[in-house]
Parts: structure tokens; sequence; C-alpha cells
């Protein structure tokens, strides 16, 4: 007969102390570590140091966790308590206080301001471990799913019909008399807390200037409908990065209400560079020369190009960012003789010569301010023998675009059909793009947990610090091309 050794569940037993048992190789050690060592004086203002009621958690032990959590691929703030209670690298690192997840919840959310702090501390760490040289930046945008779901998809004229089929449906249960008073009541409440919520929702819509037939998600109006890249359409945000293609840190990361990143290079290299002043601030004297004094140059790709942000850009930095518009593509019907290329510019009179030797007059800029329209007159362009050829479906005579920015395209493209251009178009991919898989897949970003504008601008915070503090403490490698070549 086989004989086996009982389980005794009852005996007791002691292993030891939290700080006996956490290994010294912990990631949670080093986790701490960083967090320890940065300033949390605006955490600390918020709290009244008084003797009365139960002392507060520690702001320092709350983001530790949350950064572990994250790193661990972990966002929710039920399954992060429950960590709390049970794991012993988070029982360490909360100090086996048994945190709430109300209290886990709340703290992600709120300190969008002190975040941003904390994070120009940790760009202040990287620049004194010469991780951060600030010099070349790139920019690239990620669509990421909100918290709402693709069911509560609609626009304000849909929802102002159903606010007004619940006020009819309100009002005709409180004049009925059939059903029962108690079940009366509860329905009338509950469908009373249904119409407040659309009114909210009308009046948040309304503020954000959304058009009647404009589809968003009436539980978060902020999130509007983006095509995902796995396909399909679902309430996202538009999250805009700028990382360091010399190191791979992330310099400024920030959620905006576009749906894609036409005109905005100027506007997130400004942020990113007064993230950069902030840092060197930060740093003593002797060591500002750690952090590149001007940005040198800035790579995106062609989403982002902006004849006149290029023009501003150009005078002080070199740019990398391809044209992919449209706006000199071959009119229907018009034979190569006589495309825009063909016609001439006489500077003195300020007109545009066609191949047949007629003259089209200045009439306007075009809609960007980017181009000078030159127009034909029509009994001209009617008699002319060519008109089949140049402008066979066109009512009025011959349009013709000159740019007011050639000498700025042709820099930008030269540049880019560079060797060092080959460089930083293949930096800017293997740095944005692994820095977006780690935020997205490591990080376990691919929805928001938090609901609204805000909401999402604190979760890109967090995993903007719990990136770059990987970096700092070693335990993810930067993500960097080979050596730029001179020239």
């Amino acid at each position: 007969m086989a004989r086996y050794i009982e389980a005794d569940t009852q005996q007791l037993f002691v292993n030891g102390s939290l700080e006996s048992l956490l290994p010294e190789s912990s990631l949670a050690r080093r986790v701490w570590c960083a967090v320890s060592a940065l300033d949390f004086g605006g955490f600390d203002r918020e709290y009244v140091n008084d003797r009365e009621g139960r002392p507060a958690l520690d702001p320092r032990r709350l983001t530790a966790v949350w950064l572990l959590a994250l790193l661990r691929g972990v966002t929710s703030s039920v399954a992060l308590a429950r960590l709390c209670g049970t794991d012993i690298e988070f029982r360490w690192l909360s100090g086996d206080s048994g945190v709430e997840k109300s209290s886990l919840s709340a703290f992600r959310r709120r300190h969008v301001e002190k975040l941003s702090d904390l994070s120009s501390q940790i760009l202040a760490g990287l620049a004194r471990s010469g991780m951060l040289p600030g010099a070349d930046l790139g920019v690239d945008g990620t669509v990421i799913r909100a918290a709402s779901s693709c069911g509560r998809i609609t626009n304000r004229e849909k929802l102002g019909r159903r606010l007004s089929y619940l006020r009819e449906e309100i009002s005709r249960r409180l004049q009925s008399e059939d059903a029962d008073e108690d079940d009366r009541g509860s329905e009338v409440e509950e469908l009373r807390r249904q119409e407040e919520r659309l009114q909210r929702a009308l009046q948040e819509m309304g503020k954000l200037g959304l058009a009647e037939k404009k589809k968003v998600s009436w539980t978060e109006p902020e999130a509007s409908v983006k095509r995902l890249k796995g396909g399909g359409y679902a309430p996202a945000h538009n999250v805009q990065a700028v990382t360091d293609l010399g190191s791979g840190a992330i310099i400024h990361i920030e959620v905006v209400d576009r749906n894609n990143d036409k005109r905005l290079l100027l506007p997130e290299l400004e942020a990113a560079r007064q993230h950069l002043l902030a840092v060197r601030g930060r740093l003593r004297k002797q060591e500002k020369k750690a952090v590149s004094r001007r940005v040198k140059s800035v790579t995106a790709d062609g989403g982002y190009h902006d004849t006149l942000q290029l023009a501003e850009l150009e005078k002080s930095l070199d740019t990398y960012v391809p044209n992919q518009e449209q706006s000199n593509r071959r009119p229907p019907g018009v034979s190569e003789e006589y495309l825009s290329e063909e016609f001439v510019y006489d500077s003195k009179s300020d007109e545009m010569i066609c191949p047949q030797g007629e003259r089209l007059r200045r009439r306007k800029t075009n809609n960007g301010g980017t181009a000078m329209t030159y127009e034909g007159k029509k009994s001209v362009c009617d008699k002319c023998a060519a008109k089949s050829e140049c402008c066979p479906k066109s009512k009025s005579g011959r349009n013709v675009n000159r740019p007011l920015y050639e000498e700025v395209l042709e820099q930008v493209a030269r540049r880019l059909a560079s060797p060092p251009g080959e460089w930083h178009r293949r930096a800017r991919k293997v740095t944005m793009e692994g820095a977006f898989a780690r935020l997205t897949e490591l990080l376990n970003w691919r929805r928001c947990r938090c609901w609204g504008k805000a909401g999402a601008t604190a979760e890109a915070l967090w995993r903007m610090i719990a990136h770059n503090l990987s970096l700092l403490i070693q335990h993810w490698r930067p993500l960097v091309h080979q050596t730029a070549p001179s020239g």
C-alpha cells in the first residue's frame, strides 16, 4: 500500500522579515532606489501634518508601486491592490500597509502636473548619466483606444432624439395608473439618471464645438472615433511623443485633439525644447554640458510635413521630414508639355508664362499660404489650340500655382537624400517605433483605463516615467541606431 507524507497546514513557522525575504537583485529595490532619490515636495505640500486621523500613504511608495506594476504589465487598480497584499515585492514597496484600490486609482489620475515634474527629474538623472544628448530629436504619434466602448458611439442629433424620447417616457410613466407605485418610482428614477447622463454629454459636446452629425462616444466625447492600426474604428486618443535619437529617452508626451499629425511638428518640438530647458535648469553649472545647448535636428514622417512650419524651423535647425503631399499631382487630362513645371515665372511683371507664350496674372495665395495662384484669361484660353491638352475641363482660364518656399523644400529634399538623412530616417524608425512598442506592449497600454483626455494624459505620463526610469536603472537597453555619419 502506498504511503505518502501527510500535509500539516496548521503548523506555525516564521520565515523572516519582508526585508530578508526580498532578494537583493529584485527589480523592486532598483525602482525604490530611483524613486526615493526624487523630490516629492509638490506631493508633500498637499498633506496637512496634523496629529488627528490616520496618517496618509507615502506618495513615494504609491509611485514606486505603480511603476513596478506597469513594468509587470499590470494596469488594473483592483489587481494591483491584490498584489500589494500577496506579492512580496509589492508588499515591500508599499510597506505592507494594505493599499485600497480606490486610493491607487485616484493617485494614478489626479497628479498630472506633479507627474510632469517627476518626469523632468528623471530626465535630469539621464542627463547626469550621459544618456540625454538632446541634439537630435524624433517626433511621432500613435493611436490609443479610449476607455469608452464602441457601443456608445453616436452623434448630437441622435442623442437629442434619445433625450426627447426619455422625457416623453418619463412623463408617460408618471401619468400611468396601471403599474405599481413602487415599481413605477424605481423605473422613473432609472430613466431620470439616463436623462441626466445624456444632458451632461450634450453639454460637453456643445463645449467642444462638435458638429451635429460628428460621431463620438457620448460617454467620452473627448475621444473621437479613429481608425485603429489593427483595423476597425473606435473611440481613441492621438498620443504624440518626442524622443532623443541619441538615447531613446522620451522627452515629451502629449494627448492632442487632432485626428492626424498635420501642423503638429512645431508645437511638439517647442514643448520638447521647454522640457530640455527645464532639465538644464535642474543640473548644476558644471553638469549643464551633459545636455546640448540647442536642438540641432528634428526628424518626422511625411504626415508632419507642413511648408510654413518647415520654413520656420529651417532658420535654427535641420529638418528631416519627407514631402508626401499631393499638391503637385498631375491634373486630369493635362499632357506633360503643359504641367505647371513647364510654366516660366517672370519676376519683373510677377506673371507666369505658359508654353504658348500667353501670360497668366497673379490672382491670390492658396488656402495654406504656401503658393501663389496665377490664372489666364478665359477668352484667351478658350481660343487657344492647346486647350484640350492644357486645361480641358476648366470653365475659366488655366490656373497654376507657384510655390513660395521652393528653396526650403528643395533644401530639405537634398538633406533627406544625403547619408545623414538616411541615418535620421532609420534612427527615427528604430527609436520611435521601439518606444511606442514598449509603451503599448511591455507597459500594456493598448487601451486607456482612465476616462477622458485628462485620464489619458495621466496614463501617458506614467508610461513616460516608467520608460525613462527603466533606462536610468538599466532595466531596459537604450533604443538607438548606429553611429550617425558626418556631413
